[in-house]
């Protein structure tokens, strides 16, 4: 990744409401799925129209990647950074996604009939646990059937990197990198929205699995990295949009994802059920309304009041816990649905909802909480530790001559390091967080290359004097603040909303972990 000047790093910026959006979308997916098998989508009642669109959960789920993952390239390109390293990039998304997913699938091999997995012999194993099965129309949902959106997922990880080093192959000024990244996000959404329309009703025998095609997604994946660039974009200037600075910005969006919701349950003429062939205005439709209910679910968690009712209930704990472990919900609920189907009520035609839903949710979360403490922490520390050995190879000289690079010494560290929130005042706050200083860690959506082990002081300053860190707690924090009392700078944060993420220190067992940006 080269053609950008390497800058001082910054530190990260923490949206923890991204947790109870990634705990929101696994509980629409899990609703709509117990929906269908207790004949709540299908019956004669009028809330089954809505319980239907819950898999406008993918959607969310794809809106979100887009957003965590594209961030830390957005916020590197527009400051002159350094992007992400991409072998780094790789490792981690790897280890994130397959250990669980190889795991879950292993299980339900062995609990789910196998004719209802329609995986046949090795080549269909293969397929199937490479993310392979969903290219071909016979082998689409074999397998866990919801994880032909991991297909999806997957080579949106593996095209990010290259599509971020596309975009810097000359050097701009800010403003100009910022308009090269909104004209090519509003190209690849228009491209997407082409492709998609043509290729819908085609017999094409090569393109018979186009429905897990990238390109035919990026338009969703778009608009989550169209969040990513503007909130970049205001954090350097140390600043927030007009727009959401008012004080019912947050209720005006839930009430506009909700309209959008709505829209799609009822005016789009989608049928209940769960499989079914939608027409060409079906398809578009339910794309766009999908994602514009996603999008408007974000915006409030990535701008805003800080403050704000609605950020507070996606970080709150239990929130948090859910979006913790929504990756495992998300991949064990199928396998929970076979098990008390086939055996807990074997011979019940008709499940009342709200048992089925509670039992499969009990036992979904307790599974997922176990699997996410013994597989997928592990492997999330595996990552990390990994990246850090690559980094390693370059040995002390190496890194003296990447600190000195960046006009300053202090070695790399991982830890408790300083984080950004921004504050009531429109300025930016340095305070400490529990984060990884590994470049090209989307865990704070934004890489943090040096940073130091201890507590970091507090400190109240515009983006554009944060100082370089030279070492934890320096004075030189709060030089800015000489001459202005405490009375005086409280006075003036409160007069200001807030853009951007919010202040992050230590939640204990809740934490959020934003480096499991993914289902």
């Amino acid at each position: 990744m080269t053609g950008r000047s390497e800058a001082r790093s910054g530190p990260p910026v923490v949206f923890p409401g991204f947790d109870g959006l990634r705990g929101i979308a696994a509980l629409l997916v899990l609703v709509v799925h117990v929906a269908f098998y207790s004949g709540l989508t299908t019956g004669d009642n009028a809330i089954g129209t809505y319980v239907a669109r819950g898999e406008i959960g993918v959607e969310i789920f794809f809106l979100i990647s887009g957003f965590l993952l594209y961030r830390p390239f957005a916020a590197a390109h527009l400051s002159g950074r350094r992007a992400p390293d991409a072998p780094a990039f790789y490792v981690r998304r790897l280890l994130r996604i397959i250990p669980l997913y190889w795991l879950a699938l292993a299980v339900a091999l062995n609990v789910v009939p196998d004719e209802r997995m329609g995986v046949h012999g090795f080549k269909g194993l293969v397929q199937t646990a490479l993310f392979a099965q969903g290219y071909r129309k016979e082998t689409a949902i074999q397998g866990l059937t919801q994880a032909w959106t991991l297909n999806i997922e997957f080579a949106f990880y593996l095209s990010i990197p290259l599509y971020a080093w596309l975009l810097v192959r000359r050097r701009r000024s800010p403003r100009a990198q910022l308009k090269v990244e909104l004209a090519a996000l509003a190209v690849i959404f228009v491209i997407s929205r082409v492709l998609h329309y043509k290729l819908i009703g085609s017999d094409i025998w090569w393109a018979d699995g186009w429905t897990v095609w990238l390109p035919v997604w990026w338009d969703l994946f778009a608009m989550g990295m169209l969040l990513a660039v503007l909130s970049a974009w205001y954090t350097q200037n140390g600043r927030s949009p007009r727009w959401a600075q008012w004080r019912w910005f947050g209720a005006a969006c839930v009430l506009a994802a909700a309209f959008f919701y709505w829209f799609s349950s009822t005016q789009l003429g989608l049928p209940r059920s769960p499989l079914f062939v939608p027409n060409r205005s079906q398809d578009m439709g339910r794309h766009l309304f999908y994602g514009l209910t996603g999008f408007f679910l974000l915006l409030p968690a990535v701008f805003g009041p800080s403050r704000g009712l609605v950020r507070r209930f996606l970080a709150c704990r239990p929130m948090a816990w859910l979006g913790m472990i929504s990756y495992g919900i998300y991949l064990w609920h199928t396998t929970v649905i076979d098990v008390v189907v086939e055996r807990i009520s074997p011979a019940d035609d008709v499940r009342p909802f709200w048992p089925f839903f509670l039992t499969v949710l009990g036992l979904t979360c307790a599974v997922s909480a176990v699997t996410y403490l013994l597989v997928e922490r592990p492997f999330i520390a595996l990552g990390r530790w990994l990246v850090g050995r690559l980094r390693a190879r370059s040995g002390p000289a190496g890194r003296v001559r990447q600190a000195a690079g960046r006009g300053t010494t202090a070695p790399l560290a991982t830890g408790l390091t300083r984080g950004v929130a921004v504050s009531d005042g429109g300025h930016l706050g340095v305070s400490g967080v529990a984060a990884d200083a590994v470049d090209g860690d989307p865990a704070r959506t934004m890489p943090l290359r040096i940073g130091g082990a201890g507590q970091a002081r507090s400190g109240d300053v515009p983006a554009t004097r944060v100082p370089p860190v030279d070492t934890p707690g320096a004075p030189a924090r709060r030089a800015a603040h000489r001459g202005v009392s405490r009375r005086d700078r409280l006075d003036a944060r409160s007069r200001q909303p807030s853009s951007g993420g919010t202040p992050e220190g230590r939640r204990g067992h809740f934490h959020s972990h934003l480096e499991d940006e993914t289902r």
